[in-house]
């Protein structure tokens, strides 16, 4: 109720459609008003949109505001998840000695190779996430094109600018002796890759909240979705299998702090990813049709 006269209506529409163009339509509406438009043919033109938006909305849009929020948390949590593993799975297939590892299979052939297994799922996680990509991103293109939102192209800008930049730094982040200069600038470097990283996913899912898609697109969000899950899953077991059959085997003597962090992290992460996808396959399966 703060915005200016007839801005004020846009309390008339949906929260949900508020949310996601409200800022959009109050933009437009002072940009008319500055132009010399009468307010009383927009006031007119927000009311009968605020009817046919809540004509429109049925518990099938909130649906849809499920799946985009499973699809984000499942792509939150595969981007810690992998930051992990990479750091973890870095020396697990030595670790913590060529010796030990042979000692654990030897002891226990049963047992995965967690590094192999961690390998894999980022392959899946990578393929998967990657094929999503493909679809969601043609459409989020066709829609900003359409729309004239040129906003959306300069999210959709950001990882490959971001992966761009910092790979092409890594050389000159690492070359040279270890010295501490340049071991602190190795970290720094690390550090700014993560947040890279982060604002990468901020800008996918921000495209993500921000963009209609098609039923297709969306069924093969979510079977990528599933994918990744499944895969960290598997990733999560592994790991903790490999984790109990070293500590079998090296008695109280094996130290257990990085294994026990990395399983945190791994279990929250899953976790928050298979709780985000049944969520969202409940509501899915609790809505009737709608033709």
């Amino acid at each position: 109720m703060t915005k200016p006269w007839p801005a004020r209506l846009l309390v008339a529409y949906p929260p949900d459609w508020r949310a996601r163009y409200g800022d959009e339509v109050d933009l437009l509406v002072r940009d008319l008003r500055d132009g010399g438009r009468s307010r009383v043919p927009m006031a007119v033109d927000l009311i009968r949109g605020a009817a046919a938006a809540w004509c429109r909305t049925r518990r099938g849009f909130a649906m849809s505001e499920r799946s985009r929020n499973a699809l984000i948390t499942v792509l939150w949590s595969w981007v810690a998840y992998a930051a992990m593993a990479a750091w973890f799975g870095h020396d697990l297939g030595i670790y913590p000695s060529r010796g030990t590892a042979s000692q654990i299979a030897a002891a226990h052939p049963i047992v995965p190779d967690a590094y192999h297994v961690l390998y894999a799922i980022g392959i899946v996680g990578l393929a998967a996430t990657a094929i999503a990509a493909v679809p969601f991103a043609v459409e989020a293109a066709r829609h900003a094109r359409a729309h004239h939102r040129n906003r959306v192209f300069a999210l959709m800008a950001v990882p490959p600018v971001v992966a761009g930049g910092w790979l092409g730094g890594v050389p000159l982040a690492t070359h040279g002796h270890a010295t501490t200069v340049r071991l602190t600038v190795s970290v720094l470097w690390l550090l700014l890759g993560l947040a890279g990283i982060a604002a990468s996913t901020q800008a996918v899912a921000r495209i993500v909240m921000t963009t209609e898609f098609s039923a297709a697109t969306w069924r093969i969000g979510a079977a990528s979705a599933a994918a990744v899950t499944a895969a960290m899953l598997v990733g999560t077991g592994a790991t903790i299998t490999w984790g109990l059959a070293f500590r079998a085997s090296q008695g109280h003597t094996a130290g257990a702090s990085g294994w026990l962090v990395a399983i945190a992290v791994f279990a929250v992460t899953t976790g928050r990813a298979v709780i985000a996808l049944i969520g969202s396959r409940r509501a899915t399966s609790a809505e009737p049709a709608v033709a």
